[in-house]
């Protein structure tokens, strides 16, 4: 499927390193519709734990960034998603692709 097909349903589109601005609104307001916790964990950070916690907080918010970075890399190309994928929580690749196309202030 390609890149113009996908773009009807909803989703992020996938980022190939260009059109950032496109792509990273659309990706925005769909981590936005999957809710304000989805979202939040982009805006407010997640430490990645040494291990999978055992208390209900801290399982759901490590669920909630393992759902978000899924979603992160499956909307980069092979080449894009090669600079993120060592990186394990979803402020990081946001971080890392937001620094890399936009720079830093």
């Amino acid at each position: 499927m390609s890149n113009y097909e996908r773009e009807g349903s909803i989703r992020p589109p996938i980022f190939e390193g260009r059109n950032f601005v496109y792509w990273k609104i659309r990706t925005t307001t769909y981590l936005q519709l999957l809710g304000m916790n989805i979202w939040g964990i982009v805006e407010g950070g997640y430490t990645y734990p040494l291990a999978i916690p055992t208390n209900m907080v801290g399982r759901k918010q490590y669920e909630l960034n393992t759902n978000d970075v899924t979603i992160l890399l499956g909307s980069f190309s092979k080449p894009e998603f090669v600079k993120v994928m060592q990186l394990k929580s979803t402020e990081e690749i946001w971080d890392k692709i937001i620094l890399s196309y936009e720079g830093d202030d």
